[in-house]
């Protein structure tokens, strides 16, 4: 069972930084750094991540699996799967995985995820788990403000960060023992039950310098989305930004 020991700070740059010095230190698994605030906390594709102090929830897991890189992205949709079980279970609200890693509620994120790999050929050095929650925040930098939302919004209850984490904790427990004990495929199930961007949803996805487009039809063993394209082409997306489509011309 994934065991934690925590460190807490008051700001970092950013709580991924922090814990991949400690994993190069020795730190073991389930080792975990959590800041009040982040002056430079990121997401996917380098962009920032909003963290004012003390309203979310800001925190990187060490994790040491004895697996081949191959197998480190289905770690990405374990902490997805708890993330969304959390939000729906302990806070009533209608969380939605969308793939890969982000978790949204009514379309606006209020999750994300950010998994950082050290690895030799053919084995895991270690995984930064970075999780950020939006908690408590009633507003957002102009340039997000349409696309983010916190759970307090949602809610209109304030609540403690501390007290998210340990629920969200609680949960990567549970699913990172089914994934170590039970593979991908019970994880996998798990995912496509609470995300409405995996089967049936006409997408379009920003792989690199070109588009797909194309209709939903779930997810392949190794977590790759599968999209039908308009040409009928079945395509498997290993990496890339989905946006859903409401009108299809």
């Amino acid at each position: 069972m994934l065991r934690e020991i925590v460190y807490r700070y008051d700001s970092v740059t950013s709580t991924n930084d922090v814990a991949r010095e400690l994993a190069e230190a020795g730190a073991e698994e389930g080792t975990t750094v959590v800041a009040a605030e982040q002056t430079a906390g990121r997401g996917r594709y380098a962009r920032r991540w909003h963290s004012p102090k003390g309203e979310g929830l800001y925190h990187s897991i060490i994790l040491r699996p004895t697996i081949p890189p191959a197998r480190a992205p289905l770690l990405g949709a374990v902490a997805a799967v708890a993330l969304a079980e959390t939000l729906r279970e302990e806070y009533g609200v209608a969380a939605d995985i969308k793939w890969p890693n982000d978790v949204m509620i009514g379309g606006r994120k209020v999750a994300g995820i950010l998994m950082e790999l050290e690895a030799d050929e053919d084995r895991v050095r270690y995984i930064i788990l970075g999780v950020g929650v939006n908690i408590n925040q009633v507003s957002f930098p102009e340039e997000i403000a349409d696309a983010a939302t916190s759970v307090r919004r949602e809610t209109g209850m304030i609540y403690d960060p501390e007290g998210f984490r340990r629920r969200f904790f609680a949960r990567l427990q549970q699913w990172y023992e089914v994934w170590r004990t039970m593979g991908e495929a019970r994880v996998l199930e798990r995912y496509m039950a609470l995300s409405s961007y995996v089967r049936g949803q006409w997408v379009n996805v920003l792989c690199g310098d070109r588009r797909v487009r194309g209709r939903t039809c779930g997810l392949t063993p190794t977590g790759a989305l599968l999209v039908e394209t308009e040409g009928g082409g079945i395509e498997a997306i290993l990496a890339g930004e989905v946006t859903k489509l409401e009108v299809v011309r």
